[in-house]
């Protein structure tokens, strides 16, 4: 993740585990919170409870409130999956087990009996919360209702085994009722301004956001500006047809939500021949000026130079990035590939550029260690898409990817411009032969990956591209062991925001599949031609600078509501103890 992404919500990303292993944690740990309890209770307080009083305890206390609850929820709450509603019971079974071993240290009746309330209005908010982020906003009347029978079941059962004996007045009942019930209008409130804020200034309700991400929903912002950005198309065949696409558009900003899927839709759609919304398209082209017609067909993706700012607004566009790659004139001209750094002239870490020459056009491959993204024009600003396809490989580590985004007409930008122009001024010395032979393969077994290989004058280059934001280190580490069999390999990757859970779980890639279609590239190796060619797309709305007011929206509220909720938790403490 870059700069300007919002962070902030790959802390919200885990996997749960299976319902059924939920369900008899939940029935176990019942039992054992029972056991804990009697303990705490019997080491820690001069009482000395009944021991036949730990399993109407245990069912009453800390089983059925919880299997209710958790049944209850996605039932009232269309969608609301099963699985997340048994995880968020056993989260709050945990809690109140907390405030129950806290319990076994009061001193007298009265913070006993702060301590139950304050534990049935946190899991009350617990609820309320985790609902509205995950389900969205619009819910929160139907939410208030369905949240209030875990803390409800907690209540009966408090009064059911003895609690109306503690001789309180009504007067402090009363004040408990009303305490939970403001506690949730303040939460509420909160949540409310929160998502007005975010409205107000991008007109994106922030829970319809995050639940959209949880959920992985496919949804369009509205948001952005109207564009005709460039689609490239690099083509190979050997017999078999390989199609790159390459828009001039981040595949982004996350998930389902505008173009965060673009990558995974248009390698899909030009390996399977469907277009981007499932419905079928006309075959692959057959391929001319030299090849032979064929029906195999592969492609893939290429991630250009580019920001947020050219995300897509509606995922709906990206039919129309699909319809704008070409079918371009190739040729068996090419060049070796030329390989220049320019990291100790200018400065920087590692700034290489590798680059062929394909007829009167170039090919160019951008690596800059430490950078993240770059604004269109840093490169590209005086340059025709129809001469040069530049390529961001983006291989930085998945995990631990870089924070610095090269801003237009910034001195970085200037002297990445300066090594640019200087290497294109290189490149048009070398020599073009008639040589050209290459392989390819797509794998698509849970990961897409492509490998290419490109024989050249003797000269053998293997591409490794994965469908992924940024590398893994086992993808980095087989690119460094395949350097001993070829004279270059370029890793890259796609860039891609398609899954928030990939960006913030992933640790490693299918690497057999990788080296298989490595292998049957190799085996792939014929004579070939190569070319490119760009296209405009029709009208599409991209983000440009409505993102920066999104991410700075919501990287500032999820902060400000962090915040309000500790203010509420510490005010609630003072209110019932004090």
């Amino acid at each position: 993740m870059g700069a300007d992404n919002v962070d902030a919500f790959q802390r919200f990303v885990f996997s749960v585990p299976p319902l059924r292993i939920q369900a008899a944690a939940l029935v176990a740990l019942s039992a054992v919170y029972g056991v804990g309890t009697f303990g705490g209770i019997w080491l820690f307080t001069p009482f000395a409870p009944d021991p036949s009083r730990i399993v109407p305890v245990a069912a009453l206390i800390f089983l059925i409130p919880f299997v209710v609850a958790a049944e209850l929820f996605p039932r009232v709450l269309d969608g609301y999956p099963r699985s997340w509603s048994y995880f968020l019971a056993l989260t709050s079974q945990f809690v109140l087990f907390v405030y129950a071993l806290v319990l076994s240290g009061a001193d007298n009746v009265g913070n006993a009996w702060s301590i139950i309330w304050l534990s049935f209005i946190t899991l009350y908010l617990i609820n309320i919360l985790v609902l509205v982020v995950s389900t969205g906003i619009d819910r929160s009347d139907r939410i208030l209702l369905v949240s209030l029978a875990e803390p409800a079941a907690l209540i009966a059962a408090f009064y059911a085994l003895g609690g109306s004996e503690l001789g309180f007045s009504t007067y402090r009942h009363v004040f408990a009722f009303a305490s939970l019930l403001i506690a949730a209008g303040f939460l509420v409130l909160v949540l409310v301004v929160v998502d007005y804020l975010i409205k107000s200034n991008t007109d994106v309700s922030a829970f319809a956001l995050t639940s959209g991400l949880l959920r992985n929903d496919r949804e369009s912002l509205d948001l952005g500006v109207e564009a005709r950005p460039a689609v490239e198309t690099f083509a190979v065949d050997n017999g078999s047809r390989l199609t790159v696409a390459a828009p001039w558009v981040h595949p982004g900003p996350l998930g389902g939500f505008g173009g965060g899927q673009l990558s995974g839709n248009l390698i899909e759609a030009l390996n399977e021949g469907r277009g981007v919304d499932g419905t079928e398209r006309a075959a692959a082209p057959a391929a001319t000026d030299g090849g032979a017609a064929s029906e195999d067909a592969a492609g893939f993706f290429f991630h250009v130079p580019c920001t947020h700012k050219e995300d897509l607004s509606n995922p709906a566009d990206a039919e129309r990035i699909l319809d704008a790659v070409a079918d371009p004139d190739r040729t068996e001209r090419v060049s070796r590939l030329v390989t220049e750094s320019y990291g100790e002239r200018e400065g920087y870490a590692d700034v290489r550029f590798h680059g062929r020459r394909i007829g009167d056009k170039e090919v160019v491959v951008l690596h800059g260690e430490g950078i993240d993204d770059y604004d269109t024009g840093v490169f590209m600003r005086d340059v025709d898409h129809d001469e040069v396809l530049l390529i961001d490989q983006h291989r930085h580590d998945i995990q631990n990817g870089p924070d610095v985004e090269i801003q237009y007409g910034s001195a970085t930008a200037d002297r990445l411009k300066r090594a640019f122009d200087d290497f294109r001024d290189r490149l048009a010395d070398a020599d073009l032969v008639e040589d050209y032979a290459a392989g390819f393969s797509v794998t698509r077994t849970g990961q897409d990956a492509l490998a290419m290989v490109e024989r050249v004058d003797g000269q053998e280059v293997l591409w490794i591209g994965v469908d992924t934001n940024g590398l893994t280190p086992d993808v980095r580490a087989t690119a460094d062991e395949y350097r001993a069999e070829f004279d270059a390999v370029i890793p890259f990757s796609t860039d891609t925001h398609a899954s928030i859970h990939e960006l913030a779980n992933m640790r490693e890639s299918d690497i057999d599949a990788i080296e298989g279609a490595v292998d049957r590239a190799v085996d792939d190796v014929a004579p070939a031609t190569v070319g490119f060619e760009s296209n405009r797309t029709e009208p599409v709305k991209l983000l440009k600078n409505d993102y920066n007011g999104l991410v700075f929206s919501v990287n500032i509220l999820i902060r400000l509501t962090l915040i309000s909720l500790v203010i509420l938790y510490a005010l609630l403490v003072l209110w019932l103890f004090f």
